[in-house]
């Protein structure tokens, strides 16, 4: 059992290789064939009919789609241990979002018939992989609905939160978001504008709940940074 344990800890809380268990995880890991991108390389296009699945064994990828205006919104990131690609994989519908490496990426491409048979013949992966499609449906939806009702310091507080709990690390100072997020991209994760998060960022470090830096962020404070995404902190007058 310490060797299971020790196993599933290499890989970042939260995310499907994390949840499985030795033989399922091994299991996973042998399918598909390699595949390596470059950053802003595109893994997967919205809108595309194929159904491939990738496994993330290495780097991180951003979950983008096209708002009605044709900008490129920033839904969320997975980092090594996640699936990509699932949903078309378990539906055969077109793709619903683009996803494009934020960093060197190396992966598992695995072909859909493939991955469904892994998930037939094993049911207690088959379980985790639901289990973590409808965790993500879940966070988008509350996403949406802060997005649409909170103010921008709570919502970016919640994203800041969620980022923290996904792909955190200790370091002396807090817990280091290893995420390269610009702050445009971070602005549109946030649903505000770049003025706006701007302003919400100032309000952070002075109240020195978090320090920034070129595409990384510290959190100092990640009690008074989750009592604001839960609505107990003081919000300031940032908003959208």
């Amino acid at each position: 059992m310490r060797g299971v344990e020790a196993e599933s800890s290499a890989w970042p809380s939260g995310t499907v290789l994390s949840a499985l268990d030795a033989a399922d995880r091994d299991a996973l890991l042998a399918l598909g064939t390699e595949r390596a991108f470059r950053p802003h390389q595109t893994l997967i296009s919205e809108g595309s009919g194929d159904a491939c699945t990738y496994l993330l064994v290495g780097g991180c990828a951003k979950i983008l789609g096209n708002s009605a205006d044709g900008r490129a919104v920033l839904l969320s990131i997975r980092v090594a241990g996640d699936l990509v690609g699932e949903l078309a994989a378990l539906d055969g519908k077109p793709r619903s979002a683009s996803v494009v490496a934020a960093t060197p990426v190396a992966a598992r491409a695995i072909a859909q018939p493939v991955f469904l048979r892994y998930l037939e013949e094993r049911p207690h992966a088959a379980r985790v992989v639901h289990t973590a499609v409808i965790t993500e449906l879940r966070r988008s939806t509350s996403h949406r609905i802060w997005v649409n009702a909170a103010p921008a310091q709570v919502r970016l507080a919640l994203v800041l939160s969620h980022l923290v709990e996904a792909h955190g690390r200790p370091c002396p100072d807090g817990i280091r978001l290893d995420v390269p997020l610009s702050q445009p991209e971070l602005a549109s994760l946030v649903g505000v504008s770049e003025p706006t998060l701007h302003r919400a960022l100032t309000d952070l470090r002075a109240r020195d709940i978090i320090r920034t830096e070129y595409r990384h962020l510290v959190i100092r404070d990640q009690a008074a940074l989750d009592a604001l995404a839960s609505g107990r902190g003081r919000p300031g007058a940032a908003s959208r």
